[in-house]
């Protein structure tokens, strides 16, 4: 009996395989443009996509046939025209003219090296003024002019009104109570602040015309971080991941009962939300994945096997930037010991997973293991981007790039030429690695993403077949 069961599981764990192999893959990417001529065709992005995938095929394959220089020609010009783009007053890229002033501009410049600690220290002086002038503190202190300026320091301060904050700290009754012993150390610390200082020059700067052009754009990019727009569009993000998360789980569920009505016996597939790598898991964490959203395993006490582990994305692009840390996970998961048993928590209670089964997660030459996949619900794009945003980016931040920008900025006509650096650094400069693998990525994420729908129906037609005892 016990053989039987056994033979009977791995048939629907093969059945589990063959239905996410035959499942459609809706979110495939395009395949590449079959020449250069072709890839011009399609677009600035089109043929950047394509020189940079040739850039990493020859990388990757030394004996292919050499067309270096043709290549490279094809990237620069597409590279110069897509700063142009950029740099297009009307429908260009926000982010790149807001970098390209910071490099231009001393005072945008100042002004983004001063916002970096501004959280650090709004929170710095507004604590150090509500140790002495918070209106609880100032409950037992007597009415008259020094009770009435610590309440005037504690409004400038919950206004942000450094300038004057600093001001007011140097009129004569502060000074004199800077003489005091109860108020001295403290006031006299708020006023040679190195905290107030910088939030004073960051004041002083908001009302130049450059970083008022630095600020509109910024906020053209997006809403600025730590603003209600900001908070309102995380909030609508994190439903969306939600949204997607639900879907998968409630999939996830209907193949689990499909599995566990197609056994002889008890019930022993089950749904694990939120696993949790165990602390002290074998390996460095190392930026790897450690929280996975759902899964399927299969066994009891004694050690389940995992037999399909996903991660929820709420639009296909999202997994391109997800990918390398996925892997990063999966290889740390497949350090496991064979003979242990792992407890991972989980929403549904813990979970001891057997290492043997944590083994099988490695993933080879940079694919997937075949139970391991993403969940995506949202429509297919009609057209996916050839040329992910991260890489656009990070092509337009190489100082090649800016240089470029700035010479036609001040009216000049620099050759395409003056982008060579940035060819070069893609076979070789660590920072532009994952542009350099940004198709192969895409490729290879997109591969392993399915919508619910069409993992449920694949399983369902799969797991018709009699099973032969």
């Amino acid at each position: 009996m016990a053989l039987q069961q056994q033979q009977q599981q791995q048939h629907l764990d093969a059945l589990l395989l063959a239905a996410l192999r035959a499942a459609p893959r809706r979110y495939r990417l395009p395949p590449q443009p079959a020449d250069a001529e072709a890839a011009v065709a399609g677009g600035t992005e089109a043929t950047l996509a394509f020189a940079i995938e040739a850039a990493r095929t020859e990388k990757a394959s030394p004996a292919a046939p050499p067309g270096r220089d043709g290549i490279q020609t094809l990237f620069t010009r597409a590279l110069a025209q897509l700063i142009r783009e950029a740099l297009a007053p009307e429908g260009g890229d926000p982010a790149f003219q807001a970098a390209m002033l910071q490099a231009q501009d001393a005072q945008v410049h100042e002004h983004v090296q001063l916002s970096r600690p501004r959280a650090a220290d709004l929170r710095t002086l507004r604590v150090a003024v509500d140790a002495i002038a918070h209106p609880g503190k100032l409950r037992h202190e007597a009415a008259g002019a020094v009770r009435d300026a610590l309440v005037r320091l504690h409004g400038l301060a919950a206004a942000g009104a450094w300038p004057e904050l600093a001001q007011a700290l140097a009129q004569p009754l502060a000074q004199e109570l800077r003489g005091t012993g109860n108020f001295g150390a403290p006031l006299e610390a708020i006023r040679s602040s190195p905290a107030l200082q910088r939030l004073v020059r960051g004041s002083e700067l908001l009302r130049r015309e450059s970083v008022q052009r630095y600020q509109a754009l910024c906020e053209r990019r997006g809403p600025l971080a730590g603003s209600d727009a900001a908070a309102a569009e995380g909030r609508a993000s994190a439903q969306q991941g939600r949204i997607a998360e639900q879907a998968a789980v409630e999939a996830f569920r209907e193949i689990a009962g499909m599995l566990n009505r197609h056994r002889k016996g008890a019930a022993t597939y089950r749904v694990a939300r939120g696993l949790r790598t165990p602390r002290g898991f074998p390996g460095e964490a190392n930026k790897a994945k450690e929280e996975w959203d759902a899964a399927i395993v299969r066994g009891d006490a004694g050690g389940a096997d995992l037999v399909l582990l996903a991660e929820t994305k709420a639009s296909p692009a999202a997994a391109t930037s997800d990918f390398p840390r996925l892997l990063r996970g999966l290889r740390r998961l497949a350090q496991a010991r064979a003979e242990a048993v792992y407890a991972f928590a989980s929403a549904d209670g813990e979970q001891p997973i057997a290492g043997a089964s944590l083994q099988g997660l490695r993933p080879i030459r940079r694919l997937l293991p075949p139970h391991v996949i993403y969940c995506c619900s949202a429509p297919p794009e009609a057209l996916p981007q050839p040329l992910g945003a991260a890489t656009k980016a990070v092509l337009l931040a190489e100082p090649a790039s800016l240089a470029f920008a700035q010479q036609l900025a001040r009216g000049e006509a620099p050759t395409h030429a003056a982008l060579a650096p940035v060819w070069h650094a893609l076979a070789t400069a660590p920072r532009l690695q994952a542009a350099l693998h940004q198709y192969e990525t895409a490729q290879k994420a997109r591969a392993a993403m399915l919508h619910p729908d069409d993992l449920l129906a694949s399983v369902a037609h799969c797991l018709q077949r009699p099973y032969a005892s």
